[in-house]
């Protein structure tokens, strides 16, 4: 059963809250849709699947709502809500089907979805938190390439808050970049030109849709058109649309469909991926220390934009002196990760350490990662053998500033990183 709520959007009452909806009372919890709209044709075409909580009540709001499930530990529980909503809309509102529906699910509820091969192909779009992939880099990875091969699609939420959304665009391929409510509603400022060079950047390389959120007024969609944005969403669409329009009134314009293969996980090691078409090139280990610091210095300047990631073999070769350059890099960007044998958790403030299993061929390889909005490059290096002085061993190596090349190297190196630790 749907009924039309106050705030205009079709609701479906959910019954699965949990311990959610034990502290808020039965049936307190309602799953809303509010439109998507093209920009340029003012058309619905999608919908997003929203949790609301009691009326009259603080968690009415559902970012309230989710902020409170988030410091309850119970945001498992609220995407459970908001999934079985939608999937009850999805199946009982002839004028959602076929259509995009968006849904917001942290990665560590992706094992427990029900179900999930109830939400057709090439129609759910999993909405991922901006700052999920440098939390836990591994998890979320491999999560997304299990959804993609059910033809979900993948928006990334709430890009252009913090800096850091901007490094996980090209790792995690979203086919949909949602703009955060504060670029259409504040001033621009040098940060914003920041996110929309970024952006146009990753959507011009990939095709991806630009969406933007938080539209309420006449003069928010010229905004959000100036960002880049194609579609939209906000109280000004949702006034306008009070249910989900008739079928013979929609258009569906924009294609949010994916492909399985997107985002796919490399099984390689980075020199692996490196080699198969490239010519690798002999050289002794302090030309390839020199090379490294070379990318070193250009991460430093990423202004918390970038991923670096390393690989140095044994412990060891992680000296004091590296280890003060890379706490550097990890205080001014992103996501910074440096894998050995044998190296601790963090083998310096705030940069994440792996220790490499006894069959990873990475053991034997001498890598550096930088992947940037504006800069991409990789050093692999595989060891030849050598004994002798540390600096006169050889190595095969190769240097490419190839995007495509880069990324599948730094996946291959964050599936490497350890589960996600507090403090970071």
């Amino acid at each position: 059963m749907t009924d039309e709520t106050s705030t205009g959007k079709t609701s479906t009452n959910t019954h699965d809250g949990g311990a959610l909806e034990s502290l808020l009372g039965p049936d307190s919890l309602n799953t809303d849709f509010a439109p998507i709209v093209d920009l340029l044709t003012r058309e619905v075409i999608g919908y997003e699947a929203i949790v609301s909580g009691p009326a009259e009540s603080a968690f009415a709001n559902p970012a309230a709502l989710s902020s409170a499930a988030r410091a309850m530990d119970m945001t498992v529980d609220l995407d459970l809500v908001r999934w079985s909503g939608a999937v009850a809309g999805a199946a009982r509102i002839e004028s959602l089907q076929d259509l995009p529906l968006f849904i917001a699910i942290d990665p560590d509820t992706l094992p427990h979805l029900p179900d999930r091969g109830e939400v057709a192909a090439g129609t759910a779009v999993l909405q991922l938190d901006e700052t999920s992939l440098i939390r836990r880099p591994s998890q979320l990875l491999r999560a997304v390439a299990d959804v993609r091969r059910l033809g979900w699609a993948i928006a990334v939420d709430h890009v252009g808050v913090r800096p850091e959304s901007l490094a996980l665009l090209p790792l995690l391929e979203p086919d949909v970049v949602k703009l955060d409510r504060t670029l259409i509603t504040r001033k621009p400022s040098r940060f914003t030109a920041r996110v929309v060079n970024a952006v146009a950047a990753y959507t011009e390389r990939t095709g991806a849709i630009v969406m933007a959120e938080g539209i309420d007024t006449e003069d928010g969609i010229g905004t959000a058109i100036a960002l880049g944005a194609r579609v939209g969403q906000g109280k000004f669409f949702t006034d306008q649309n009070p249910v989900p329009v008739e079928q013979s009134k929609r258009l569906s314009p924009l294609n949010f469909r994916t492909s399985p293969g997107r985002g796919s996980l490399p099984r390689s090691s980075p020199y692996q991926l490196a080699a198969v078409g490239r010519v690798s090139k002999p050289s002794t280990k302090g030309l390839l220390v020199e090379v490294s610091k070379g990318l070193e210095s250009i991460a430093s300047q990423s202004l918390q934009t970038a991923v670096i990631l390393g690989s140095f073999e044994k412990r060891e070769h992680f000296t004091a002196l590296t280890a003060r350059r890379w706490e550097v890099m990890a205080s001014r960007a992103a996501l910074v990760g440096a894998l050995a044998v044998g190296i601790d958790a963090e083998p310096a403030p705030k940069v994440r350490g792996a220790d490499l299993a006894a069959d990873d061929p990475v053991r034997e390889e001498w890598v550096v990662v930088v992947l940037s909005p504006h800069f991409s490059a990789v050093l692999a290096a595989k060891d030849l053998g050598d004994t002798g002085p540390d600096m006169d061993r050889r190595f095969s190596y190769v240097l490419s500033h190839d995007p495509a090349l880069t990324v599948d190297c730094a996946r291959s190196l964050l599936l490497r990183l350890p589960v996600e630790r507090t403090g970071l």
